[in-house]
């Protein structure tokens, strides 16, 4: 896979590999906390933990949490129209897409909230996502590989909105 700015307003992502294009159709469901209520309290965590300031917490869950609820989706949005326009090279496999340079930060906060989410809901800590530590054999491997893809897109992306 390859990543680079073709112009100032449009980012190109090319030689996409069959399994990683998967990874990256999977960004939108995997954002998803649904019922879980932990990864929900991950993506949306209470500015405090103090119980003497609940009165904080509640106001936090009433006037900025549906600002967030909003912002996320819309980042989810933006993902999703780049990638219905990924497709795969007949003769290769292998897909491309290009976004606009804008929909860098929505891609980040995306990728950001599907690493949270899916790191809840399979109740994993720091040490367990580290590929150095995992067994070959676990059947959690093809979920981390999933994992540093998007971490290292997250950092890939950074880099070219620093780049501006």
């Amino acid at each position: 896979m390859e990543i680079s700015r073709l112009n100032e307003t449009t980012i190109l992502i090319a030689r996409i590999d069959p399994v990683i294009a998967e990874l990256l159709r999977r960004i939108i469901p995997s954002a998803d906390p649904g019922d879980n209520e932990k990864a929900r309290a991950r993506i949306f965590s209470a500015p405090t933990q103090d119980p003497e300031e609940d009165h904080f917490a509640e106001d936090w869950r009433e006037y900025i949490e549906p600002g967030l609820a909003r912002l996320f989706q819309s980042a989810l949005e933006v993902i999703e129209g780049d990638l219905q326009r990924m497709h795969p090279d007949p003769a290769t496999g292998e897909a491309t897409v290009s976004f606009p340079s804008d929909h860098l930060e929505q891609w980040i906060h995306g990728l950001n909230q599907a690493r949270l989410v899916l790191s809840e809901r399979h109740k994993l800590n720091e040490d367990e996502i580290d590929p150095e530590t995992l067994p070959a054999s676990d059947p959690r491997a093809f979920l981390l590989l999933q994992l540093h893809l998007y971490a290292q897109l997250q950092l890939l992306f950074l880099r070219l909105l620093d780049a501006r």
